[in-house]
């Protein structure tokens, strides 16, 4: 890059020029894995009550990178509730709120995360999920099918 005797940028230099100004964070991210971008996004307990009705795309699992990486609490709960809210939908609060209420289960890779709507939150019960050889037969299954980025 060539830089002029005034301090501007020569542009007539074919070299690829970048200028100071804002860029996309997620250009030069490689997205999360599947598995690991879906247990990171469980691991959190949201507010309201949510189901999950897709899996999150290799933009979404660019932000679960990006959350990873986050200085603050505040910037990584930004980029998860962002995510969360672009794959769930909401659904009526449960009828007893003292006790969690089953809204469906995730199978993802052999593992199963039984989500619940606890109180005023949704979450999954118990953290971490559950192998699939443990469980027999769960209902409200939502199976996520692996797809290659």
């Amino acid at each position: 890059m060539r830089v002029a005797a005034d301090g501007y940028i020569d542009l007539r230099d074919p070299r690829r020029v970048r200028t100071p100004g804002l860029y996309r964070e997620d250009e030069s991210v490689e997205p999360v894995p599947e598995a690991e971008a879906l247990s990171f996004l469980l691991s959190h307990s949201f507010p309201g009550h949510r189901r999950i009705i897709r899996q999150m795309n290799v933009e979404e699992r660019k932000r679960i990178r990006l959350a990873l990486w986050a200085d603050s609490v505040s910037a990584r709960m930004a980029l998860v509730d962002r995510i969360w809210r672009s794959i769930t939908e909401p659904v009526p609060p449960p009828s007893d709120p003292e006790k969690p209420q089953l809204v469906q289960v995730v199978q993802f890779d052999g593992w199963l995360y039984p989500v619940y709507l606890d109180g005023s939150t949704t979450r999954v019960l118990p953290r971490g999920g559950k192998s699939l050889a443990e469980e027999r037969k769960p209902k409200h299954v939502l199976r996520l099918e692996r797809k290659t980025a």
